[in-house]
């Protein structure tokens, strides 16, 4: 009788154990929800890198000789024989490697970060691009100073109407604005301009040179304007950032102001009243996903505009942005 009590009891504390195990695993909080369909980035910087256009490369080019690079968007580079030289001033004489990135519509200048502002003011494009040469070592050069280094010329593929005639070489500098990678661009010592429609420039060097003019404001005074996005409470340039395509005529802006509203914001009195543009709003919120929306807008002076965000893929995104130019 004890023996079979006692297996009555193994047999008790078995089941008990097992009910209990499975208690244990019974998870009644629902499944966590499906990430978005959307691209992940950790910063918005990370976002602008990824959507850079790739450049367009030429390996082992001879140095010694005068050489042209004609770019697959029509950007023609020349450059006169001992034309590249070393962080010293020296003459390279070994081959070199060069990379043309074309800018040469407004589409193209918003992947390519490259916002066509000067000091805060507004530039009537025609177009852009990025030369960067390096060594077999990977080491950057330079082109000698003076006009018989080297030489551009490219068809404007943009429409700057009555501003063609006044277009000059600018240079381009990356730099950082309110935490923002942004491109200010500034007359350099080139010279050019646009002869029909073909912008041509000599004395060129390595980094982004643009054809542009300073806008002139055609009617009304001159107002600001800030950009909310749906659902974003904290502005900052790490995480948001709305681009601004001008429809009256080519340029693009990268907003970076930060307001007290919060909001990002124009500059200070250089947006004239009845401009037409549209907006890109971009965010990227807490958990690394990307969002972004769009909204046409005519200025009416002082405005405050909201986009609304969803979630979407880069590739998306960059159709989007490609749409502007079509």
């Amino acid at each position: 009788m004890k023996t079979n009590k006692l297996i009555k009891i193994l047999i008790l504390s078995v089941i008990l154990i097992s009910c209990s195990s499975d208690n244990d695993n019974d998870d009644s909080s629902p499944p966590p929800p499906p990430p978005p369909n959307a691209s992940s980035f950790a910063s918005i910087s990370e976002l602008k890198e990824s959507l850079k256009p790739v450049a367009y490369v030429v390996t082992d080019v001879d140095p010694t000789q005068s050489f042209t690079i004609n770019g697959p968007d029509g950007v023609q580079i020349n450059c006169q024989e001992n034309a590249i030289v070393d962080s010293n001033g020296n003459v390279v004489t070994s081959p070199v490697d060069i990379a043309l990135t074309e800018y040469l519509t407004p589409d193209k200048m918003i992947l390519g970060n490259a916002q066509t502002t000067s000091n805060g003011q507004l530039l009537v494009t025609g177009g852009s691009f990025e030369l960067d040469i390096t060594d077999s070592s990977g080491n950057s050069l330079n082109i000698a100073p003076g006009g018989a280094g080297c030489n551009c010329n490219y068809e404007i593929q943009t429409d700057p109407g009555s501003y063609l005639s006044q277009m000059l070489p600018y240079r381009g500098t990356r730099t950082t604005t309110n935490g923002a990678d942004t491109v200010n661009w500034d007359l350099g010592n080139m010279e050019g301009g646009v002869g029909g429609s073909v912008f041509s420039s000599w004395g060129l060097d390595v980094g982004l040179t643009n054809c542009d003019v300073l806008w002139n404001l055609v009617t009304g005074d001159a107002t600001q304007f800030q950009v909310t996005l749906s659902d974003v409470t904290v502005y900052n340039n790490t995480s948001t950032t709305v681009w601004m395509f001008i429809e009256d005529f080519p340029s693009v802006v990268n907003l970076t102001t930060i307001s007290s509203t919060p909001a990002l914001a124009t500059y200070q009195g250089v947006i004239s009243i009845g401009l037409n543009a549209t907006l890109i709003g971009i965010h990227i919120d807490d958990d690394d996903y990307l969002r972004f929306g769009s909204t046409s807008i005519t200025v009416a002076g002082d405005d405050l505009f909201n986009i609304d965000v969803d979630y979407g893929t880069e590739a998306a995104l960059q159709a989007l942005v490609e749409s502007l130019t079509n």
